[in-house]
């Protein structure tokens, strides 16, 4: 169908009850809605192909990607993430769950990172690690230490009072 460049409407559109408003007073256009709050007021549901924002974007529901947020979700209510689930655990701010294998990496943060609150791990291991106020309430394994001159050097007090196996050094 042709469009008639010729076709001016200049004191605004409405289209059938509730479909398409122009208001020229304010300059805005609704969809669906009589009273648009914005310069295009979409009521309802908006499908696009692609979608562009260059400015700020206000989501006043939960935020879902993918199927029903099974990629990402962020809760309005709960201020809870989950990344990998559109359920969060509730008792995390923010729960990662991912498919991974044994080599594959399920979180990783380039650059440094800070935890305040408790950490609790199933696994670790560390590279190059400084470790300050330590407590093992477990056996504690260290597996082949760095040694200087035939010596694993502390540089403080090591206090073990029970379970620890060291593998590739001598306790003194």
């Amino acid at each position: 169908m042709a469009v008639n460049k010729n076709f001016v409407v200049k004191n605004g559109l409405e289209v059938g009850t509730d479909l398409i408003l122009a208001n020229t007073d304010n300059n805005r256009v609704g969809i669906a809605t009589t009273t648009p709050d914005y310069t295009l007021h979409v009521n309802g549901g908006i499908g696009a192909t692609d979608i562009s924002i260059s400015g700020f974007a206000t989501v006043a529901r939960d935020l879902q990607v993918g199927t029903s947020g099974s990629v990402f979700y962020v809760s309005n209510s709960t201020n809870n993430v989950g990344v990998g689930t559109s359920v969060p655990n509730a008792a995390y701010t923010l729960d990662v769950r991912s498919p991974v294998s044994t080599g594959q990496t399920a979180l990783y943060v380039y650059g440094d990172m800070r935890v305040t609150g408790d950490l609790n791990l199933d696994d670790i291991t560390l590279d190059d690690a400084s470790i300050e106020n330590l407590t093992v309430t477990d056996t504690f394994h260290v597996t082949g230490l760095t040694t200087f001159v035939g010596y694993t050097t502390f540089s403080d007090y090591v206090f073990i009072q029970d379970g620890l196996n060291v593998t590739g050094a001598g306790i003194t």
